[in-house]
């Protein structure tokens, strides 16, 4: 699949860069650069991590891939720098105990993400990965996944409050202070839906399949009009601004996953989970479902092994899922489901059936599923849960 290709289909869901965001840009990390005279590294830019660079040559370099803290125990080695030279560039990222997780993506405007090339890559073992950048290439961002910033998400939310009936607010700040943003529609309902995305910085994928999900869901179709004249629709897209920023692996900058953190609520972040549940229950609220938006090694769907409130509602909605997926043209989305029993693992999922009873699922997306197969398949999903929820909830 080609990802110039992906990245239209991106620039869609974001719907129009002339939207520009009102809070400014957080500030662009201290980076560092590793200059040989030759050729340039830097990771002075949102979303950049790496660690120490060491020079080998010229145009011969060795990036040491680090975790944000010690704490962190999830292998998800994130990356992302600009390589600057004109002549032929060998450089090495060493992930030390960690293993390979992240087939390298390259753009050369910052915006615009495709594979690298085969050719230019060799992996030596599980635990490193060799990149040999042709002459000629000039500039070029290479990076783990593509990046999708906060002004990103900004830029987006904002157009899809101009273009439908839905509110755009701050549901509440993040530890460095930023902004963790709220989408909400009709208030006025008792019925709600809750949705939430990105608490994990590198899971991008899940974060493109978040946005078609909303895009359907406040799209102009009569099924979406009266989804949303029904039900009380409330999601945080972008629970982790800081982390994304910081190029963490997995955590906030309170060194926090921060979906571990339901129930202590320890965080910033989770409070505002806290908060607007305890608020939906004192207005008197019904919460029938809840949706968590996340990134694995393959396409998956975690659901519950206990009955809920309705039953069998999220195995029904993805099985007439599945059905769509198998017989819509272009489309190469398989995915598994597996029922879990409710743990005291203090993640979304389980925190959101203990507390309500109701279907809540963990929405996964395969780290390398193409934008295109993301998106197609979450308007199809985003179809059938509104399709069933009008019938069901």
């Amino acid at each position: 699949m080609n990802r110039l290709f992906a990245a239209v289909l991106i620039s869609l869901v974001l719907a129009g860069c002339a939207t520009q965001p009102e809070t400014p840009p957080p500030p662009v990390p201290a980076g560092t650069l590793c200059d040989s005279g030759t050729a340039t590294i830097d990771d002075s830019f949102i979303g950049a991590r790496r660690g120490a660079c060491t020079m080998l040559g010229p145009t011969a370099f060795e990036l040491s891939i680090v975790r944000e803290d010690d704490a962190v125990r999830n292998p998800s080695p994130w990356y992302a720098f600009r390589v600057t030279s004109d002549e032929a560039v060998s450089i090495t990222l060493d992930y030390g105990d960690w293993k390979h997780r992240y087939v390298p993506k390259l753009s050369r405007d910052g915006s615009s993400f495709e594979l690298v090339p085969d050719a230019w890559v060799s992996q030596a073992d599980e635990n490193s990965l060799s990149l040999n950048i042709p002459a000629g290439s000039n500039q070029l961002l290479i990076s783990a996944q593509q990046l999708l910033t906060p002004e990103d998400y900004e830029v987006w939310l904002r157009r899809l409050a101009e273009r439908t009936e839905a509110s755009l607010t701050i549901a509440g700040r993040s530890v460095a202070d930023l902004p963790v943003y709220k989408v909400e529609s009709g208030a006025e309902q008792s019925e709600l839906i809750f949705m939430t995305g990105r608490q994990h910085p590198p899971e991008v994928s899940g974060a493109v399949a978040m946005m078609a999900f909303l895009n359907t869901v406040y799209g102009d179709s009569d099924l979406a009009r009266q989804f949303r004249e029904r039900f009380h629709l409330v999601s945080l897209p972008l629970m982790n601004p800081d982390g994304v920023i910081a190029g963490h692996w997995r955590h906030n900058l309170g060194q926090t996953d921060l979906n571990r953190d339901w129930g202590p609520f320890t965080q910033p972040e989770t409070r505002i989970v806290k908060d607007l549940l305890d608020e939906f229950d004192d207005d008197g609220k019904s919460v029938e479902a809840f949706v968590d938006f996340h990134s694995t090694g393959e396409n998956l769907v975690y659901l519950q092994a206990e009955p809920t409130d309705p039953e069998g509602f999220s195995a029904i909605w993805l099985a007439r899922a599945q059905k769509r997926l198998r017989t819509t043209e272009g489309l190469d989305y398989a995915f598994d489901t597996e029922p879990r029993p409710s743990s005291e693992t203090a993640n979304g999922k389980n925190y959101m059936y203990k507390r309500y009873g109701i279907p809540s699922v963990t929405y996964e997306v395969g780290d390398e599923t193409t934008d295109h197969d993301a998106t197609v398949a979450a308007a199809i999903f985003a179809e059938e849960f509104m399709r069933l929820a009008l019938e069901r909830l």
